[in-house]
């Protein structure tokens, strides 16, 4: 399959979003890792460097006073901040990154394109990072005790808390793609955005959880091996020992293990991106009909006219 053969905006299935959403990164992961990747190069050696000041920080054997272990603190939380900040980023430049895959239907485009999307919309980003957070403290009790209640349900409960998380990511990112092209503003965007996905937010929930299921589950694999190799150094090293960690070596292993969830978080972010926007295409398409006219236009039109 061809991008420009790809459909965006129809109505599709469970299956048929899943079967999409692999079809569409055949197409695009080369490109899309090879361009957001070059984007994100600063933000990553940043981290690196964050994870091996942790690393030298860090002795797991110490007995640490109050001012130190507030120290400690203070870095983890600079360290998640930074993870934050390198999340942003990733999910800014993905938008971004699908919207010109979107109204371009080819890969003709580079790393500038998206930075010069990315720069002119920033202001967009920052006010809706900002509602955002409001928002999320607002849905903070209720959401809280239905993933309380979930959480009691055996292995069905699990299912249930990962499908509320995606019906939440899916809900947000509908919200930001309504007011980054201008269908509404900030304080209506939250409300249009579920009212949009309502009719069929299961099933909308349903294929963003098996995709992003499939994906975990992917990433996951591709992190045993490495995990392996990190036991087997450490248990030949010195046996599982907590020293291990305060060694030249372990504080490296900790450093390029601080950096590979690094980048699988990033991955993470890309694919949510994608998936999100090929059900936020299909809802929309339910609820404006953007591509009614065309769809008049080549009635009665034979291919070759």
């Amino acid at each position: 399959m061809e991008l420009s053969e790809f459909e965006f905006k129809r109505e599709r299935r469970v299956g048929e979003f899943v079967q999409d959403f692999i079809n569409l990164l055949k197409i695009i992961w080369g490109h899309l890792t090879r361009e957001l990747l070059r984007m994100l190069i600063g933000p990553l050696c940043l981290m690196l460097l964050v994870g091996y000041y942790i690393s030298t920080q860090l002795n797991l054997n110490a007995d640490y006073s109050s001012g130190e272990i507030v120290d400690m603190l203070i870095t983890l939380g600079l360290a998640a901040l930074c993870m934050l900040i390198i999340g942003v980023l990733a999910f800014g430049f993905t938008i971004e990154y699908f919207i010109l895959l979107r109204d371009r239907r080819d890969l003709a485009f580079s790393y500038k394109d998206i930075w010069v999307a990315f720069k002119s919309q920033s202001s967009k980003y920052f006010r809706f990072l900002l509602g955002s957070v409001v928002v999320g403290v607002i849905l903070l009790i209720p959401i809280g005790f239905v993933v309380f209640i979930s959480a009691l349900i055996p292995f069905v409960g699990s299912i249930a808390v990962g499908i509320v998380f995606a019906i939440l990511g899916l809900w947000f990112f509908t919200a930001f793609m309504l007011y980054r092209e201008n269908y509404y503003d900030l304080f209506d965007t939250y409300t249009s955005a579920f009212s949009m996905l309502k009719e069929k937010i299961a099933e909308y929930g349903l294929a963003s959880y098996v995709v992003t299921f499939l994906f975990r589950s992917l990433m996951t694999l591709m992190s045993i091996v490495p995990l392996i190799i990190l036991g087997l150094i450490a248990y030949n090293y010195v046996g599982f020992s907590n020293d291990f960690f305060e060694t030249y070596i372990g504080k490296i292993l900790v450093t390029f293990g601080s950096t590979m969830l690094t980048v699988f978080f990033i991955i993470y972010y890309m694919l949510s991106v994608i998936s999100y926007g090929i059900i936020y295409e299909t809802a929309k398409e339910l609820r404006f009909g953007e591509d009614v006219f065309e769809k008049i236009h080549k009635i009665g039109r034979r291919k070759n006219v």
